[in-house]
C-alpha cells in the first residue's frame, strides 16, 4: 500500500504573504499533496516581530498539528523566510519525532533562493558587502518598504504581471532581519536549494556560498534561470524541486 505524500509548507519572502506561492500551491494540489501557504506575522504585522515571533507562529499555526497527526512534513522557504522556516524546525525533525515512538516530523527543507545562515547569525550580518540595499524605507515602529521590488523581486516577469505582485507587497517588520537565529535544521533534516541564476535581490554567488559554508554534501542543488521569485515565474520547475525532494525523502 503507498504512503501518503508529505504535507507541504510554504514559507514566504520579506514583504510577502502566503498569496504569493498561489501558482505552486495549485500545483501541487493538482498532483495530489496537502499544503499549507503560510503567512508570516512579520509581513504585515506587527513591525515589532522578530525571527523567534515569526518561527513560533509556524510551529504554532501549522507545523505541531501536521507532526500531532504524525505528517510527514517538506518546509519549502523562499528568501528571508528561509531564516524562521528553519529555525522553526527545531525539535520536530523526524529523527527528534522517531526518538519518540512517533510517526511523523519534518522530512526535507527546500531552500528557494533562501537564506540558509548558520546559527547565532543574523540575515543582515550574513550578507555580502556588495549586496544590494532593499529596505527603501523605514517607517514608524519598524516597518520597512522594500527597495525597487519590479527589479529586485520580478526582474524575468512582464510588466503588467509584476506590478500586480508588486502592488501586493506589504511592509515588513525590521526586527526580523537583525534578531539571530539559533537552529540549523538542515544538519538534522536532509536540504535542497534551487539556485536562481538572474536574483536580483539574493546574487547567485551569495546563494552558492550559503550552500558551501553549510559544508561538502550537505545540500542537494538545482539550478533555474529565474530571478528572484521562481515561484512567480517559473513555477513548474519549483514544483518539480519539490516532488523530487519528497520522492527522495520517502526513498
Amino acid at each position: 500500500m503507498s504512503t501518503p505524500k508529505p504535507a507541504i509548507l510554504l514559507i514566504p519572502g520579506a514583504w510577502h504573504q502566503g498569496e504569493a506561492w498561489k501558482p505552486v500551491t495549485n500545483i501541487l494540489q493538482e498532483q495530489g499533496y496537502y499544503v499549507e501557504p503560510v503567512t508570516l506575522p512579520s509581513a504585515g504585522g506587527p513591525p515589532s516581530t522578530s525571527v523567534a515571533d515569526d518561527a513560533a507562529y509556524i510551529r504554532g499555526n501549522h507545523l505541531e498539528s501536521l507532526v500531532a497527526q504524525g505528517r510527514e512534513v517538506i518546509i519549502v522557504m523562499h528568501s528571508y523566510g528561509g531564516v524562521p522556516g528553519t529555525e522553526s524546525v527545531k525539535g520536530l525533525a523526524r529523527k527528534d519525532i522517531a526518538a519518540q515512538g512517533k510517526p511523523g516530523g519534518v522530512i526535507a527543507l527546500v531552500y528557494t533562493a533562501a537564506f540558509m545562515i548558520a546559527g547565532g547569525q543574523t540575515l543582515a550580518e550574513s550578507l555580502p558587502s556588495d549586496s544590494p540595499s532593499l529596505i527603501n524605507q523605514v517607517m514608524d515602529g519598524d516597518a520597512t518598504q522594500p527597495n525597487d521590488p519590479r527589479f529586485h523581486f520580478y526582474n524575468d516577469l512582464d510588466d503588467e504581471t509584476a506590478a500586480k505582485y508588486v502592488d501586493a507587497l506589504v511592509h515588513h517588520a525590521m526586527p526580523s532581519f537583525i534578531t539571530p537565529s539559533t537552529y540549523e535544521a538542515y544538519r538534522d533534516v536532509p536540504a535542497t536549494y534551487l539556485f536562481c541564476e538572474r536574483d536580483e535581490a539574493i546574487r547567485p554567488n551569495f546563494q552558492r556560498e550559503m550552500v558551501a559554508n553549510a559544508g561538502d554534501n550537505v545540500v542537494r542543488t538545482y539550478t533555474c534561470t529565474s530571478g528572484h521569485s521562481p515561484m512567480l515565474s517559473v513555477p513548474e520547475k519549483v514544483f518539480e524541486v519539490i516532488h523530487d525532494t519528497a520522492i527522495l525523502a520517502k526513498s
